[in-house]
């Protein structure tokens, strides 16, 4: 790992009252509770997905 990286990182932590062992475990369980990294654009591919769904929805009606 960029030891750069690191100190910025711990640094954060530190302000945030974290250890470097507990800011790993919390990002090991958000991964795990979203099914996906946490960060990103997730929640724009999610209302992405939400959206075309609902548009397939739509189109099925009005095929009646």
């Amino acid at each position: 790992m960029d030891e750069g990286v690191r100190k910025e990182a711990k640094a954060v932590f530190d302000r945030l009252g974290l250890s470097e062992s507990e800011a790993i475990t919390l990002f090991y369980k958000r991964t795990a509770a979203a099914g996906r990294l946490p960060f990103g654009e997730g929640k724009k591919d999610e209302t992405k997905f939400k959206k075309k769904r609902m548009n397939e929805r739509f189109a099925e009606w009005d095929a009646f």
